[in-house]
């Protein structure tokens, strides 16, 4: 692949169309229903590691390659975001009853730091992606952004924690938040992985014996955390599989470029389609109670489909140029208050 195809991250839009699939698959259909082996199967979990595994690696990309500051950074964040989030928010009130402190609490997108559930199930991964900006703003006050060493101690350091928060659950049956330790493992390790591949860091088999050694890391912590089915199904073999296809699916389309236009187009909506095709399917539920899993699926997916583009084209484009702009305007006054440089020659 070459610099100039990689910088167009065509095969990342696919990526993220592929996954989205997976998590409609998993929303639509009753999976679990079609045998044994079945239960251990989680399209959810393969879609949402693969979109955890693009931010791992495109989030570094960006902030390196345009030389943002933090405030930048939390500005063009805030803007792709958040508007798209909250119209997603005024249509699940039309789904589901919610209560006005859990309403004003999802606003915020930090409900679960606040002990409020979640209005629409998943956005849970909403908010592990904040907790990898924080991250990332950290790393970008301290300098550390552009160090692959800091990178690489964040992935060790949070492979710790997954164990710390897997232990008490096995030992002790305390439930404790394991999912967004997992989960920032996938994204630092993927951020190892832009380093390797853009900044040389780490020959090839360096990689392959740390990746390799966090991946035996994660295999014991989902066989503690999950050896006990905490009521939603969840066992070890599934997390295992989930995360290795959501992985593998990152590793394949990069390495082999895939541009597959249907998927593409479905790429670029993939983030309005995520936020509404639960509260789709909701409504849908509620107009027409007696309708089957196949019946809603063919009617709730494109529908879920046409909204997603709508919002694309009226929410998220308009909203994603407004945040480059104001960050232009903040830009412009820093540059001009810089001296020129003075030329050599």
């Amino acid at each position: 692949m070459t610099c100039t195809k990689e910088r167009r991250f065509e095969w990342m839009d696919a990526l993220r169309g592929a996954a989205a699939i997976l998590v409609l698959i998993r929303h639509y259909f009753r999976i679990a229903d079609l045998g044994p082996f079945a239960a251990h199967i989680d399209p959810g979990t393969m879609g949402v590691v693969a979109f955890f595994c693009i931010s791992g690696y495109i989030i570094p990309w960006s902030v390196l390659h345009s030389r943002t500051s933090v405030f930048q950074f939390a500005i063009t964040r805030a803007f792709r975001l958040y508007p798209a989030y909250w119209l997603s928010l005024i249509l699940a009130v039309f789904a589901v009853p919610v209560a006005l402190g859990d309403l004003l609490a999802n606003i915020t997108m930090a409900q679960r730091f606040m002990g409020v559930h979640d209005v629409v199930g998943v956005y849970w991964t909403l908010q592990i992606e904040i907790l990898f900006y924080v991250l990332i703003a950290v790393l970008m006050v301290t300098g550390r952004i552009a160090d692959p060493r800091a990178s690489l101690w964040c992935l060790f350091g949070l492979c710790a924690l997954s164990i710390l928060m897997a232990v008490p659950r096995a030992v002790l049956s305390l439930k404790t938040p394991v999912a967004p330790a997992f989960s920032l493992v996938v994204m630092f390790a993927s951020f190892v992985f832009y380093h390797h591949r853009h900044a040389g860091f780490l020959s090839g088999r360096q990689l392959r014996y740390i990746l390799s050694s966090v991946c035996a890391i994660m295999l014991g912590c989902f066989y503690l955390a999950y050896r006990k089915d905490w009521g939603f199904g969840e066992t070890p073999l599934r997390f295992m599989l989930g995360y290795a296809v959501g992985v593998g699916l990152f590793i394949v389309f990069m390495r082999l470029d895939i541009k597959q236009p249907v998927l593409c187009a479905l790429g670029r909506i993939s983030y309005p389609l995520y936020l509404i095709h639960v509260p789709v399917r909701e409504i849908i539920t509620a107009l027409m109670p007696s309708l089957g899993d196949i019946a809603s699926a063919l009617l709730g997916i494109p529908a879920t489909v046409v909204l997603a583009a709508i919002m694309h084209r009226g929410v998220e484009l308009p909203f994603n140029r407004m945040g480059r702009w104001l960050v232009a305007r903040y830009r412009a006054p820093r540059l001009k208050a810089e001296p020129e440089a003075i030329p050599l020659d």
